[in-house]
């Protein structure tokens, strides 16, 4: 496995973990409040939204790097 596949796959496990734990907790309150089952609410939605978000995050992480690319004015990788 190379570096920068390595490197590509960490990258979207960490981000995924930090959003999906982030929105679901976020979205999740919103819906319930502070109500007695919120934790296992939150724990149910970031035990689907995680791996969701990890494939998304591997589908679509190299175009959207490039097109971030593009808007800055970096060059392309080679």
């Amino acid at each position: 496995m190379s570096s920068s596949f390595k490197f590509g796959v960490l990258t979207a496990l960490i981000m995924s973990f930090a959003m999906s734990l982030f929105f679901s907790g976020l979205f999740t309150f919103l819906a319930l409040g502070g109500a007695p089952d919120f934790l296992s609410a939150w724990a149910g939605s970031f035990a689907i939204g995680w791996p969701l978000g990890f494939v998304l995050a591997m589908l679509i992480g190299k175009p959207v790097r490039a097109i971030a690319q593009r808007l800055a004015g970096l060059p392309a990788p080679v």
